[in-house]
Order: structure tokens, then C-alpha cells, then sequence
């Protein structure tokens, strides 16, 4: 079986998309996994990840992104991620049909993630709900739950969590970190990883951060389904 994914992120804007991303191209660099990233982004949010896969810019909103399915004929990439923009939610819909997504991603031998932060705002199960409504069996889906935001996830777990479980999806967590933690990580424009061991930042925080980058390492790894879902295996 085609071990080969494309992992689509989606949701609501600031929610920690780009975040999450690079936590995982970590995890799939130390897997050997040849991984290529399609960024919404023009601010420079992946310029620390630079050097370690190649980060192309597409424009969704213009049209732009049919070079994307041209790369699931690409034999030498295991993993494509596409960082869909926050929100546009129906300009993503007209996206899919229009390049016919799941049946192109079949015929490649290729398999489908959705994987989508949330916080604890109605709008994010909205938008999940929307992207099951959309996708249904045709794709696997990870839900990131982002404490960052908030410590509960009341409505998820009442109205959404059995739905995501009854349709095969699974669920990780990504722990609180402070913003001041996130500003002077950006500064030293290095993976998050490297920033442990950057001498730069005192001790403690250094400490603080790599016990974040650990902690949702091992919140993944002990989930098969997402080990699965989103190219670890």
C-alpha cells in the first residue's frame, strides 16, 4: 500500500495552523520523510523550515493552486502539506470539486488528512463540521485540540468529538505555550527544535520548550490512527 499523504490544514485563522505544521515537519524529518509544504503565507512564517523542505507559495484565493495536483505525480516526495488559509471555508469547497481532490488523490495512489486546530470558539466546529460535510469518507481527519486558547472543549466534546470518532478521526493534543515564548522563538528564526539548545535563551526556558515539543511528539506516537494519519508510519 502507498505510504504517500497529503495533509490539507484548515480552520479558523490564528488557531495555531502554522504551529502545528511545524512541530510535524520535525517529526517527519526524523522519519526521512521527503516532505514538501504549500503555504498561504507571504510574512515569512516558515523561513526557519527553509532549509529542511522545500516551502512553495500558492495563492487559493486567485486561482493559483494547480500546481499542487501536479505534484502527486512527483515520485519523489512521500508527504505534501497544504496550509489552506484561515476561514474560507466555501472558496476551499469550490476548490475541491473543482480539481475533483478525492478522486485525484486516488488515482495517484495517494491518501488524505485533514487536520485542523481548534479552539474553544463555535466557529471552529462549525468549519468542522463543514469540512466533514464536504469530505466524509474520503479523507481521515486529526483534530488538534489547542489549549493555548482555552484548558476546555466543552462544545467539541458534546457535539462533535463521537461524530469525528464514528467517521474514523482521531484527536491530539497541543499544550498552553505563552506568547512571549512564540516571539522569541520567531526571532531566532530556527526550527523549534534547534531553539532548545540555543544558548541565547536562558535555561529555563529552553527547558520549557522542549517539554512542549515532547509532549506533543508523544501525544501523536501514542495514537496509531494519527502515527497513520499523518505520514509517520
Amino acid at each position: 500500500m502507498s505510504s504517500k499523504r497529503m495533509i490539507i490544514t484548515v480552520g479558523d485563522a490564528r488557531v495555531g495552523k502554522s504551529t502545528v505544521i511545524k512541530l510535524l515537519l520535525e517529526m517527519l524529518m526524523l522519519k526521512g520523510k521527503r516532505t514538501k509544504v504549500y503555504s498561504q503565507d507571504t510574512f515569512g512564517i516558515f523561513k526557519a523550515y527553509e532549509n529542511l523542505v522545500p516551502i512553495e507559495y500558492f495563492n487559493l484565493l486567485n486561482d493559483e493552486a494547480d500546481q499542487i495536483i501536479d505534484e502527486l505525480n512527483n515520485t519523489r516526495l512521500d508527504i505534501i502539506i497544504i496550509d489552506m488559509p484561515g476561514q474560507y471555508i466555501e472558496k476551499i469547497r469550490q476548490y475541491i470539486e473543482s480539481i475533483s481532490l478525492f478522486e485525484v488523490v486516488v488515482r495517484f495512489g495517494w491518501k488524505l488528512t485533514f487536520l485542523q486546530p481548534i479552539s474553544h470558539r463555535n466557529n471552529c466546529l462549525n468549519y468542522l463540521n463543514q469540512i466533514i460535510e464536504i469530505a466524509s469518507n474520503n479523507a481521515n481527519y486529526v483534530v488538534v485540540k489547542n489549549y493555548h486558547f482555552y484548558p476546555e472543549f466543552r462544545e467539541y466534546d458534546e457535539k462533535i468529538q463521537k461524530k469525528l470518532s464514528i467517521i474514523g478521526g482521531t484527536e491530539i493534543e497541543l499544550l498552553s505555550l505563552h506568547r512571549n515564548h512564540y516571539q522569541m522563538m520567531d526571532k531566532l528564526v530556527k526550527p523549534y527544535s534547534e531553539c532548545c539548545h540555543d544558548i541565547s535563551l536562558i535555561l529555563f526556558l529552553r527547558s520549557f520548550i522542549y517539554q512542549w515539543i515532547k509532549k506533543f511528539q508523544i501525544s501523536v506516537i501514542k495514537d496509531n490512527l494519527a502515527i497513520s494519519y499523518l505520514g509517520l508510519d
